[in-house]
């Protein structure tokens, strides 16, 4: 069956004491939106200084390891100032980091085309040597983690790169499902899903190059879940640099989008999907992370960790509707 997005609302009723008790009915869901309060970023990149960085000019290349000479000859990669190296606290077969450049701390709006697409290139290339060394290690991932409420260990932007003989859990079920529509209608499923977001206009916010940005339909955060997928690429391995140059002025975007609400951290994450069987292309998925209110609460309770189940404070209609004119 081709794509159909379903949803029901629900209301709760209760004696509403702004109301002299009287009977009052609210959506369930949907919270009002007020912008989030920042820290004061500049000092916890001070004090982050003081417990030391190893991405820093003057530590990098002492104390970060390099690659084995099969692997990687010169020892890291480099692609104008951003460096990939090896991850001491690998989490797959293949692992890695790409430290963005020297400079320490870099506020969302501070991050140029060139900074982000030399970090996602380079990025790249580590894993096109990864796949000529190891073939099997076909399932391959870039995230990022940035700012401490991402679950960043360091303040200097950095991204984590992966590769391994088995997808992660939610990926493989992403996989899975793309299969399963494949076989079911012949169709690829992110291209079914692209049409039927342009079509319904909801969730759509703009196309840029060959990618195109959307609200997810099911948010996995409480406050931003937007989708880039790059049309008719499979693998990451695949982007050509003018993919991930129109991908980096969308991301431009979503943090000045970022900024003006007050979010100042998030979550990345690149899915492929599996070379030959076109029923799932490349998509990018970030989602802001951050605490909530005056008493600076998680963002992830007990529905997310112990229920499965993601809580969404604002819907994905109204986010893309604010998010489009930072798009153009």
């Amino acid at each position: 069956m081709p794509i159909e997005f379903r949803r029901e609302f629900e209301f709760s009723r209760f004696l509403n004491p702004a109301k002299n008790f009287e009977e009052s009915t609210f959506p369930v869901v949907e919270f009002g939106q007020s912008r989030s309060e920042r820290p004061d970023l500049s000092r916890l990149a001070s004090e982050s200084l003081e417990r030391g960085c190893p991405f820093c000019p003057e530590a990098i290349e002492k104390v970060t390891p390099e690659f084995p000479p099969d692997l990687c000859p010169e020892g890291r990669i480099k692609l104008n100032r951003a460096v990939v190296f090896p991850n001491t606290a690998p989490y797959m077969s293949c692992s890695a980091l790409t430290v963005f450049g020297p400079q320490h701390f870099i506020g969302l709006t501070e991050f140029t085309e060139d900074m982000l697409s030399d970090a996602f290139l380079a990025s790249q290339t580590y894993l096109k040597r990864v796949q000529e060394h190891d073939p099997e290690a076909k399932y391959c991932y870039i995230t990022w983690n940035y700012m401490p409420p991402a679950n960043s260990s360091q303040i200097h932007p950095h991204l984590q790169i992966a590769a391994g003989h088995f997808p992660l859990a939610y990926h493989g079920n992403l996989l899975e499902a793309a299969r399963k529509y494949h076989s079911q209608n012949g169709t690829n499923y992110s291209a079914d899903l692209v049409a039927e977001e342009k079509r319904l206009r909801e969730r759509y916010i703009a196309t840029l190059g060959n990618t195109i940005w959307l609200t997810s339909f099911v948010p996995r955060s409480a406050q931003l879940d937007i989708l880039a997928i790059f049309q008719e690429r499979e693998s990451f391995l695949f982007l050509t640099p003018e993919d991930i140059g129109s991908f980096c002025q969308g991301l431009i975007n979503t943090f000045r989008y970022m900024d003006d609400k007050g979010f100042y951290s998030f979550n990345l994450c690149f899915y492929s999907g599996t070379i030959g069987e076109d029923s799932l292309w490349t998509q990018a998925r970030l989602i802001q992370r951050g605490s909530l209110g005056p008493l600076n609460i998680s963002d992830v309770g007990y529905s997310t960790l112990l229920l499965d189940t993601n809580l969404c404070l604002r819907y994905p209609e109204g986010i893309c509707h604010k998010l489009k004119t930072y798009f153009g």
